[in-house]
């Protein structure tokens, strides 16, 4: 597809066409090695296993990780789409676009960075990558959709004066056609984890942002309310605003205004706390978790989830965010095979979520394999978060589990692997199991209840179980409980050992697989020896 843009294209040794240079000089310091990494892998999709598993640092995994086109995975792009990013760093999300709409011209400031993202999209789709800022590109109505990921944050260079960021965005606005959208993430400077202590993500000061910034620097964040006034002033019409847990980096969940207003458990359930701190250098003074639900409970969640994911519409109503669906949340942080995306729908007056694998054709490996699944969304608590509330129900709460597990055996088959008390839910008419999406050829019920111990033990001790003081206590105290033979379910170690190489690994090949058994088994046995957070 031809754009104004294109007509610039004059590619120098690297594949970029520099428009302009000393827009931004950010850097963090991964970008040569990626550069590198992106040139020589032989996979360079959004969920690459060579590139995620490459990744040994942060920034690292910021440029490489397949859980960074998240943020974008729920909305319908369409497949004719001319896209625009801007700030495309070396193309983590860039690959998504191409994967998904017709072409990508992707800006970048920063030429070590845009040369990473030249090299990650050489062979996929209709891409061009240009060095330079968003006044490079010809004000013209040429995009169906406009990408800025992380951006409008540094445009300021930090300042605080609305002009600087309501300028860029109606520059963004000039640029797309009638009908097309703005796709716009950025952290909240109210985020949650930011009110419980965790260092702002730029400056790496605990309170700076909450405070208002109060020594500058090279970045500036907003309020929700804030960035929408910023959004209207540029001259948007309908807007979508979505919040994303942990954040825009690599996207867990996303949740809608209807979610949090109307499906309170849910939307507290969702987001899996604590938040990274990226930064390293914040003291949670606060349980993420708890602050988070009372947030929900006083209908004022929509204002401090960790980052924003915003869509505004040039004219009329944005139309990417499908219609009927709540929320979305994704498992990532597996091999490409597993992973999966879950979406939150309305159906007339019944929410159901629906979770399916995000590879085209996932495969087995292993005698392991992914299924989709349906559940309709059940106003109840966990069987391990009723656990938590009322220890005193633990025992028989668990030898209801260990019923459901023996009973339900044969109907499940392979699915049982995934029957353990959190995906259990207490109703007022019994016990529901729910995302049953792991396949594990062989499994028995003796396997599942071995596994389910073993995770509810680790669980429960990393949230204050009163025996102590070891994991393995905790792990003991469930058995008499149960009347299990402790040494069988220790046993169940290796199951879980290898289970979890396989899920991170994929198709690895049997040598590779052993190896990483043994050194999950070492890891569990040193868990197993650590103190329980009483």
């Amino acid at each position: 597809m031809t754009t104004p843009l294109r007509s610039r294209v004059d590619q120098d040794e690297y594949g970029c066409t520099v428009l302009s240079t000393g827009v931004s000089d950010y850097a963090d310091g991964a970008e040569d090695l990626v550069t590198a990494l992106l040139e020589n892998a032989q996979d360079r999709g959004s969920l690459s296993d060579e590139l995620t598993l490459a990744a040994r640092t942060w920034p690292e995994r910021y440029h490489l990780d397949h859980g960074r086109a998240n943020v974008l995975r729920t909305l319908r792009l369409p497949a004719e789409a001319a896209v625009l990013e801007i700030g495309c760093g070396t193309g983590a999300v860039t690959s998504y676009l191409a994967e998904r709409c017709r072409s990508v011209d992707a800006v970048e400031p920063v030429a070590s960075r845009a040369r990473g993202a030249r090299a990650r999209t050489r062979d996929l789709g209709d891409v061009e990558v240009f060095v330079g800022g968003i006044d490079d590109v010809p004000a013209v109505e040429a995009y169906d959709v406009v990408v800025v990921i992380g951006v409008l944050e540094y445009v300021g260079a930090g300042g605080d004066e609305d002009e600087a960021y309501a300028g860029f965005l109606r520059a963004a606005h000039a640029r797309l056609r009638p009908g097309g959208t703005l796709v716009l993430a950025i952290e909240n400077q109210l985020g949650v984890k930011y009110l419980c202590g965790a260092a702002e993500d730029h400056t790496g000061i605990p309170w700076d942002g909450v405070t208002g910034y109060p020594a500058g620097g090279v970045a500036r964040t907003f309020s929700r309310k804030r960035l929408l006034g910023l959004v209207d002033r540029a001259g948007f019409a309908g807007t979508t605003v979505l919040g994303a847990f942990p954040d825009y980096k690599l996207t867990r969940a996303l949740l809608s205004d209807e979610l949090l207003g109307t499906r309170p458990r849910l939307a507290a359930q969702l987001p899996s706390f604590p938040s990274p701190d990226w930064a390293g250098a914040g003291e949670r003074v606060a349980d993420e978790q708890r602050v988070w639900t009372e947030l929900v409970g006083a209908g004022l969640a929509a204002h401090h989830s960790n980052s924003f994911l915003v869509l505004a519409a040039k004219d009329g109503e944005q139309r990417l965010w499908p219609d009927g669906v709540l929320a979305s949340f994704f498992s990532t942080d597996r091999a490409a095979d597993f992973c999966t995306q879950s979406v939150v729908e309305r159906e007339g007056d019944t929410l159901r979520v629906r979770r399916a694998p995000l590879a085209a054709h996932p495969a087995p490996a292993h005698g392991v394999r992914i299924v989709s699944t349906v559940d309709d969304v059940v106003d109840a608590p966990t069987l391990l978060g009723l656990a938590r509330q009322h220890p005193e129900r633990l025992t028989e709460l668990l030898g209801r589990w260990r019923d459901l597990v023996v009973a339900r055996a044969g109907e499940f088959g392979p699915r049982l692997w995934d029957l353990t008390p959190q995906n259990v839910l207490v109703t007022a008419s019994g016990l529901v199991p729910i995302d049953l999406e792991w396949h594990v050829d062989g499994c028995t019920a003796d396997d599942v209840v071995n596994r389910g111990i073993l995770i509810t033990a680790d669980e429960l001790a990393r949230g204050g179980h009163p025996v102590g003081p070891t994991v393995a206590d905790v792990v003991r105290d469930l058995c008499d409980r149960l009347g299990l033979e402790e040494a069988a379910v220790l046993r169940g170690v290796t199951a879980e050992a290898r289970f979890q190489a396989v899920r991170q690994a994929g198709r690895s090949d049997p040598d590779y697989l052993a190896a990483r058994t043994a050194e999950l088994e070492r890891a569990w046995t040193v868990r197993l020896a650590e103190p329980s957070e009483n």
